[in-house]
């Protein structure tokens, strides 16, 4: 018999979850990858929304006409977004991270503008264990 081939297409983004114990430098660690990659973006998952990682409608105040303004996935499309704190995220904006990781889009829909904006970058977030202390007995 003849064997098939499959092609498909690799997924050319990583994504890295840092989970540690406080004072390991983990914070540090997000700030010189932003600082090393050609397009890195630093947020803090305890003040980040779901807007501030995707996109926002906002009015244009020259012409009065409803403009996108992008979120840190999008503007760090083809880098890196660093998520410090990501444990403090909330679960609904957690869950906006998913379209962004599997399909490598930001989809939104919001004031008549529908727009699927590309967000091709990998995501390197840093966390602190339950309770901010590892516990070996849990795992």
């Amino acid at each position: 018999g003849s064997m098939q081939k499959r092609r498909s297409k690799p997924r050319g983004d990583v994504n890295i979850l840092l989970c540690g114990d406080p004072g390991t430098s983990k914070s540090q660690m997000l700030s010189y990858v932003v600082k090393v990659a050609p397009r890195g973006i630093y947020t803090s998952g305890k003040g980040s929304s779901a807007v501030g990682l995707t996109a926002a409608v906002v009015r244009d105040p020259e012409t009065r006409d409803m403009v996108l303004e992008s979120g840190a996935l999008v503007l760090s499309d083809h880098g890196v977004c660093c998520i410090d704190e990501f444990d403090k995220m909330s679960d609904t904006t957690r869950a906006i991270l998913h379209e962004a990781m599997e399909q490598q889009t930001v989809s939104i829909a919001k004031a008549g503008i529908i727009a699927t904006l590309n967000a091709r970058t990998s995501i390197l977030a840093s966390a602190n264990p339950v309770q901010s202390r590892y516990n070996p007995r849990l795992s």
